[in-house]
C-alpha cells in the first residue's frame, strides 16, 4: 500500500512538474508573440505613415505644378489683355509718356484697374506692375497696407528698390523677382510676412515639408510668383530684346508679377487631400483591429490552456490531500484495534 501512495505521488510531482513548465512556457510564448506583435505593429504602422507620406508627397507636387502652371497661364493673359486694351485705347505716344516718363494718368489707371480687378476673386491674389527701373501699380484683395501704397514724395510710383524695402528688406524678394525677369525660374515662392530663414524663397519640397507638419494652417502666409510680359521679344513700342545676341537695353517692357495665395489654391483640393487622410486612418485602424483580434484568440488560447493546467494541479492536490487523510485514517484504526 506505502508503496502504491509513493508511486501516485511521484507521478503527482511529474504532473505538477510538466504543469508548471506548461505554465512557464505558455507565459515565456505569450511574452515572446506579445514583443513580437508589438515590433511588427509598430514597424506596419510606421510602413502605412511612410506610404501615405509619399503618396500625400506626390499629390501636393502634382497640386501645386498644376497651380503654377495655372497662375503662369493666367499671368501671361493678363499681359496679354493688357497689351491689347493699351494699344486699342492709347496711342503710342500716350504709352511712352505713362511708362517711360512716368507721367501716370487716370487712363492708364483705371485701364489697370479694370484688367487686374481683384473684387470677384476668391483667391488671395497680389499684383505688381513696373518697368525695369519703377514700380507704378501694386494691387491686392487681401489685409495687407504695404502692397497697396506706392506714393513717395508726391509721386504715384516708386523705385524697385524703394518696393523691395517697403515689402521684404532681406533681398529674398529682389532675388525672387530678378530670377522671374531673367528667365531663370518660371515661379518663385514667397511668403507675405517677409520670413525667409534660410535667406532664400521658397520651393515645392519647403510647402510640402509645412503641410506635413502643420497642415494649411499657415499655407495661406506662401505666395506662387510668375510674370508676365509686354512682350516676350521686345517691348510695346516694337524695339526687339536683342541687339546682336546682347541685351538690349533700350527696351521699355511692362512687367507683370502676380502671386497667388498657396492655401487658398489648395483649399480647392481638400475634400481630396481629407479623403486620402481617411482612408490612410482606416487602413491604420483595420490594421489595429486585426492585430487586436488575433491577440485576444491567442489569449483565449493560452488562458483556457492555463486554465485547464491549473484544474490538473489542483485535482491532483485534492487528491493528493484525501489519499493522505484516507492513510490517516487507516493508522489511527489500526492502533484502536491494537489497543484494544
Amino acid at each position: 500500500m506505502i508503496t502504491k501512495i509513493k508511486d501516485k505521488n511521484i507521478l503527482r510531482k511529474y504532473i505538477l512538474m510538466i504543469a508548471c513548465l506548461i505554465l512557464f512556457a505558455a507565459g515565456g510564448y505569450r511574452s515572446f508573440t506579445l514583443y513580437k506583435t508589438y515590433k511588427t505593429y509598430n514597424q506596419e504602422i510606421q510602413t502605412i505613415q511612410e506610404n501615405a507620406d509619399q503618396n500625400i508627397h506626390t499629390i501636393l507636387k502634382a497640386i501645386l505644378v498644376e497651380g503654377f502652371e495655372v497662375t503662369e497661364k493666367n499671368t501671361k493673359n493678363d499681359a496679354t489683355t493688357l497689351h491689347r486694351i493699351l494699344i486699342e485705347t492709347m496711342t503710342m505716344d500716350e504709352i511712352y509718356d505713362n511708362i517711360v516718363k512716368m507721367n501716370l494718368g487716370d487712363k492708364m489707371i483705371g485701364i489697370l484697374d479694370d484688367v487686374f480687378d481683384l473684387s470677384n476673386k476668391s483667391d488671395h491674389i497680389i499684383v505688381t506692375v513696373g518697368t525695369k527701373e519703377y514700380v507704378f501699380y501694386s494691387k491686392s484683395n487681401i489685409d495687407l497696407d504695404k502692397y497697396k501704397y506706392l506714393e513717395t514724395n508726391g509721386k504715384k510710383y516708386i523705385t524697385w528698390e524703394e518696393y523691395y524695402e517697403q515689402i521684404d528688406d532681406t533681398g529674398v524678394l529682389h532675388q525672387a523677382y530678378e530670377d522671374l525677369a531673367l528667365n531663370r525660374n518660371k515661379y518663385v515662392i514667397i511668403r507675405t510676412d517677409g520670413y525667409y530663414p534660410d535667406g532664400r524663397y521658397y520651393t515645392i519640397e519647403d510647402i510640402i515639408d509645412e503641410y506635413h507638419c502643420n497642415g494649411e494652417k499657415n499655407l495661406d502666409k506662401y505666395m506662387i510668383v510668375t510674370m508676365g510680359v509686354i512682350t516676350d521679344n521686345g517691348d510695346i513700342f516694337g524695339e526687339p530684346d536683342n541687339e546682336y545676341l546682347n541685351k538690349n537695353e533700350n527696351v521699355n517692357k511692362i512687367y507683370i508679377f502676380k502671386a497667388v495665395s498657396v492655401g487658398t489654391f489648395l483649399s480647392n483640393y481638400t475634400d481630396l487631400l481629407e479623403q486620402f487622410d481617411q482612408s490612410v486612418t482606416t487602413r491604420i485602424i483595420q490594421y489595429r483591429n486585426a492585430t487586436e483580434f488575433s491577440n485576444a484568440l491567442v489569449n483565449i488560447f493560452l488562458i483556457t490552456m492555463s486554465i485547464i493546467t491549473i484544474m490538473i494541479v489542483i485535482k491532483s492536490l485534492d487528491d493528493e490531500c484525501n489519499e493522505i487523510l484516507l492513510e490517516m485514517n487507516k493508522t489511527e484504526d489500526t492502533n484502536d484495534d491494537t489497543k484494544v
